[in-house]
């Protein structure tokens, strides 16, 4: 499933949310460039809607990841701990692990080729923090 800016648009790299690279089109991101003629209020709540829309869902558990881990090989991301079970569980019936994301063609994933996805932790921990504060209000 392609990210994108606006429903039928896909997301270009380098651009949207600042302080998140969205070159993997992984999540949703905003895009000044398509936006025409709309209002100030118009884009930012456009940019708040598509703030809580970006994929923070696992492949795997299919709920929110709390540890992500990304693929060094195909840049998608995991929870760690289903990841790294998944793996075993291969391992042990002597088999490959194809990434789970759908549409990657990425065939060996190896626990050697994960690394803590730092910035998308980041972002998960601040939405979670947006979130209970606007429960607050």
């Amino acid at each position: 499933m392609a990210a994108t800016s606006m429903p039928g648009q896909r997301a270009q790299p380098g651009l949207g949310v600042r302080g998140f690279d969205c070159s993997t089109g992984d999540v949703c991101c905003y895009h000044p460039e398509d936006r025409g003629n709309d209002t100030i209020e118009q884009i930012d709540e456009d940019i708040a809607v598509t703030r809580s829309q970006m994929n923070f869902i696992c492949p795997i558990t299919q709920i929110t990841m709390k540890r992500p881990v990304r693929n060094k090989v195909c840049g998608h991301s995991y929870e760690e701990d289903a990841i790294l079970e998944m793996i075993q569980t291969q391992k042990q019936k002597k088999k490959k692990v194809r990434c789970p994301k759908m549409g990657c063609s990425h065939v060996d994933v190896k626990g050697s080729d994960l690394i803590p996805d730092e910035a998308l932790k980041r972002v998960i921990d601040s939405q979670n923090k947006q979130s209970w504060s606007t429960l607050d209000t």
